[in-house]
């Protein structure tokens, strides 16, 4: 018997991930797979017992990958506004690239495998931290002003599902600007900033 690879099961996974993209979950046979793969049946079969264990391993593949581009995204910009507008940015290019994980997320969880780690739900409270981090640390640097950093990463995480989802195509070069400038306010309107005596934080200062 032929030793797994790596590699072969990333092939499979592509082109599993292609065929997702443009079909609907039942429309996807294991047969499609191979073919899309160029591999045998037997071959596809022998990394994936079933379609279900298949999408699965690509969901954990997808969310990896979206996990180490929002990070990329966070750190590679300075200042805590610019940063949240990147991981905004990476966030809907990752959806708009592939399209077809909303609907593998959504079938994932109505399964509720209960032995299975569903790798979305683990990374939904981590993007959910980062919002939320980063809200709070813009308000305490006085870049701007959220009253409630965590409702807001609530309704932000929730809210990007929607702009993703029934949002207007193409999208507007400054979207993520867009959505932050929706849901911060200045920094000025803090009630910290407002009191008498009190100077403005360094960021508002024109």
């Amino acid at each position: 018997m032929r030793t797994k690879t790596e590699e072969q099961a990333d092939k499979i996974l592509e082109a599993a991930g292609r065929l997702f993209g443009h079909l609907r979950f039942h429309e996807v046979r294991m047969g499609d797979i191979a073919a899309e793969a160029q591999v045998g049946k037997g071959t596809l079969y022998r990394y994936f017992r079933d379609k279900e264990e298949l999408y699965l391993a690509l969901l954990a593949q997808s969310s990896e990958r979206f996990s180490r581009r929002v990070q990329a995204a966070a750190a590679g910009v300075e200042g805590v506004r610019r940063r949240l507008e990147a991981v905004l940015a990476a966030v809907i290019d990752h959806f708009d690239e592939q399209p077809h994980l909303f609907d593998l997320i959504q079938r994932a969880e109505v399964l509720n495998i209960e032995e299975v780690e569903l790798p979305w739900r683990r990374l939904r409270q981590e993007v959910l931290q980062l919002y939320v981090d980063l809200l709070r640390e813009g308000t305490e640097r006085g870049e701007f002003y959220v009253a409630d950093p965590e409702l807001t990463g609530l309704l932000l995480l929730g809210g990007m599902r929607g702009v993703i989802r029934f949002g207007k195509q193409p999208r507007p070069r400054d979207l993520p600007r867009q959505i932050v400038a929706a849901l911060v306010r200045p920094a000025v309107d803090c009630p910290s900033a407002r009191r008498p005596g009190n100077h403005l934080p360094q960021a508002s200062r024109s």
